[in-house]
């Protein structure tokens, strides 16, 4: 299968020389495209809504249908259906690598150079419970740089996440599953209203009985989602043909032991034995636990202006995350974290551009965005040999670290002749940030010391530009070239405050792209070719007692190339796919931390020499393959729908010593639907390969620190649409 992929790609370049001659013989109507063809796909990459074929820019868009088709529970889901994403997430983190690159840290402040949006706004700290909504109506996977319309954390690309209007009349869908490992899943939506008001309240509901494994030293499950809820609204206001108001809210909490963290499988900690049993299972005396809840208010006026439109939106969003980890990875008291952390953040973003019917495309805007990230507290507990002398029993740690950042920017494309187009665009982006941090120590369980407080702060400018040419070489086939400067922002590490702040990276792109349909738009394939410069990384690193921060490492050098497809043979058959081939290696990085074993569990860390080795999570080729088939009967409608996905694995850390191995995922379902859908019923699974795939990954002296994606899942849904 992984050759099979390969050669989707290969033969994307042999068809770029013939299908100009294909498309002019025959031509295919945009509008209304031919029994069996490609639906039409709109995307706002541009801050605006456009066809996917006519954007100069690397974009997978997924629609409600696939990401339902395939089983789309939650943000992590998403790199099964776009090669060029890995996901690993630690906690309840989202974090996104988008061509290699994005981070592993985490924390109050610390934010991943692939940004997420949603609706529009910008999500400082991203959960994986985004996409548990049954009211996502699309979501576009950004690749390369977008920070001259997006902002300056937007350095290797961005995931933006559009949820469905409200509709007038009364509709809505009801869905109840159950699945393995005990698994409860109910989900609902209901919409209406008028032309002139209307409203949609959505909402989910997540249990897990058993847990994925069993800790062995207590007895208990673990890796369990204990339970997991949501809510989301939206009104949307039309008072005037040229006034749109649409007011939204949501609210997500979620609880439980997964993931959770064990030694590597196969390896041992330090004081501890390897874990029996699968990748899944534990042997923690503390047992492991965390609590999300969160959610925010988005105001979004639209308001057209003779031939302009002008756009304000304006969010804020609040988050409290605790969780509870046993670093030790034993069965023995010696080593615990137990950290809270509050995150706030409010925004406000202005637009004024070209109408639908303007020539020449234009946008300028400002953006305001101010957050407040903090521990309350941080708290790390010793006991046994890892105590030293004095007995220190626990170090405690409240801070918080502040930024403001203002931004200026515009775009404009500019038509050169009938079927060129010239895009230039800048964005000048100003961020201050302060930390304040105040720690105290425990000896024996009493309070030893109380530090001083400890603050800091530090200013940040950068500016950033696009600049692209596209051709429509046919009515049908689009090639374009760019470059593209984005940067992510610099800041501090609050469980490190007396280390110096972390500077901003800055990644240059170059890309070469096609947006091609074919033979009368029942083929869509986009390739593109990229390189990338990017300059001054952030880099994770992990301390002894589990905490982790960013420093600026190397440069980095990343080319490769990315495909998406969909084939359309008739109007109930499906295929669609992609694949990614990347070559990355780090510039001159003799200062990195490289481990070393010493046996028994044991690792030494010390600085090294990782110059030329590979981007962490990065993998040289991965791809999928799906299928969707729909077969009407008088009985009702069966569907058929499947995901292949293929990854030939990548190093989890820079000293490119643990590696995840290559892995299948296989995904599907089987579905019936009555009459205009007042039934459906439906069985599918999720990784029914059962691979063994790390979502987190971590060294320490005291040994190796690991958690696993979920295992084979299955089960079955019953719905209803009205």
């Amino acid at each position: 299968m992984k050759f099979l992929l390969k050669s989707i790609i290969l033969s994307s370049a042999a068809i770029l020389p013939n299908v100009a001659v294909a498309q002019e013989a025959a031509p295919s109507s945009v509008d209304q495209p031919p029994l069996g063809g490609l639906e039409e796909i709109i995307v706002t990459a541009q801050r605006r809504s456009e066809r996917l074929q006519d954007v100069p820019i690397a974009v997978t868009a997924v629609t409600a249908n696939r990401l339902a088709a395939t089983r789309i529970e939650n943000a992590t889901d998403l790199a099964a259906l776009t090669p060029s994403l890995t996901v690993p997430a630690t906690q309840a983190y989202f974090q996104p690598r988008i061509r290699g690159v994005g981070t592993l840290a985490f924390g109050p402040g610390i934010e991943n150079p692939v940004a997420t949006y949603i609706d529009g706004v910008y999500l400082a700290q991203a959960n994986s419970s985004l996409l548990s909504f049954t009211d996502v109506e699309r979501v576009e996977v950004l690749k390369g740089p977008q920070g001259t319309l997006f902002g300056r954390n937007a350095t290797g690309g961005l995931i933006q996440i559009l949820t469905r209007d409200p509709t007038p009349g009364l509709s809505g869908l009801v869905n109840f599953s159950y699945g393995n490992y005990e698994r409860v899943m109910s989900d609902v939506s209901i919409t209406g209203g008028s032309d002139t008001l209307s409203g949609i309240v959505s909402g989910f509901y997540r249990y897990q009985g058993d847990g994925y494994g069993t800790n062995f030293a207590t007895g208990q499950d673990t890796n369990r989602q204990t339970r997991e809820y949501g809510a989301r609204a939206k009104i949307m206001f039309s008072p005037t043909d040229s006034t749109v108001i649409r007011l939204s809210g949501d609210y997500v909490h979620s609880e439980g032991t997964y993931p959770d963290l064990r030694a590597p499988k196969g390896e041992k900690p330090l004081f501890g034995s390897a874990v029996p049993g699968t990748v899944w299972d534990t042997t923690s005396d503390y047992q492991s636990h965390n609590r999300y809840s969160g959610g925010g208010v988005t105001l979004n006026v639209q308001q057209g202006l003779g031939e302009l439109r002008l756009t304000s939106i304006t969010a804020y969003r609040t988050s409290k995350y605790q969780y509870n980890i046993d670093y030790d990875l034993t069965p023995n008291p010696f080593l615990k974290i137990a950290n809270v952390e509050n995150n706030q953040q409010i925004s406000q973003e202005l637009q004024l551009g070209s109408g639908p019917g303007s020539r020449i495309s234009w946008l300028i805007g400002g953006y305001f965005f101010h957050f407040k990230g903090e521990f309350d507290p941080s708290t790390i507990s010793f006991a046994g040999p890892v105590v030293g002398i004095p007995p220190l029993t626990s170090i405690s740690l409240d801070g918080n670290q502040k930024g403001t950042s203002y931004a200026a920017f515009g775009q404009v494309t500019i038509p050169l002749g009938e079927k060129t187009r010239l895009t230039g665009g800048l964005r000048y982006n100003t961020e201050h940030r302060t930390l304040k941090v105040l720690e105290s120590l425990s000896i024996l369980g009493l309070p030893a010391a109380i530090d001083l407080p400890f603050t800091d702060g530090a200013t940040f400018n950068k500016l950033t530009f696009r600049l692209a040419l596209d051709h429509k070489i046919t009515s049908d086939i689009l090639a374009y070239a760019s470059f593209n400067r984005g940067f992510k922002s610099g800041g501090f590490n609050i469980l490190t405050p007396d280390e110096a702040d972390y500077k901003p990276e800055t990644l240059d792109a170059y890309e070469v792209g096609f947006k091609m349909e074919l033979f009368d738009r029942k083929l869509r394939i986009n390739p593109a070719f990229f390189y990338y410069r990017y300059d001054n990384l952030q880099l994770p690193f992990f301390t002894a007692s589990g905490q982790v921060g960013l420093a600026n490492g190397p440069s980095a050098k990343l080319y490769g190339a990315d495909l998406d497809f969909e084939i359309a043979p008739t109007a109930n058959f499906r295929i669609f796919g992609g694949a990614s081939f990347i070559h990355d290696r780090f510039g001159t990085y003799t200062d990195a931390v490289v481990s070393t074993p010493l046996g028994g569990g044991a690792y030494l860390q010390s600085l090294g020499d990782a110059t030329g080795n590979q981007l962490p999570f990065t993998a040289k080729f991965s791809g999928n393959v799906g299928v969707e088939y729909n077969i009407p009967t008088s009985a009702g409608k069966f569907t058929f729908s499947g995901n292949y996905a293929y990854n030939d694995g990548y190093f989890l850390e820079v000293d490119n010593k643990a590696r995840q191995g290559h892995f299948d995922q296989l995904s599907g379902s089987i579905g019936w639907s009555a009459d205009e859908s007042r039934l459906l019923i439906s069985v599918w699974g999720k990784n029914l390969t059962n691979s063994e795939i790390y979502t987190q990954f971590a060294t320490a002296p005291q040994g190796r620190a690991a958690s696993y994606q979920p295992p084979r899942t299955y089960g079955v849904t019953i719905g209803t649409k009205f």
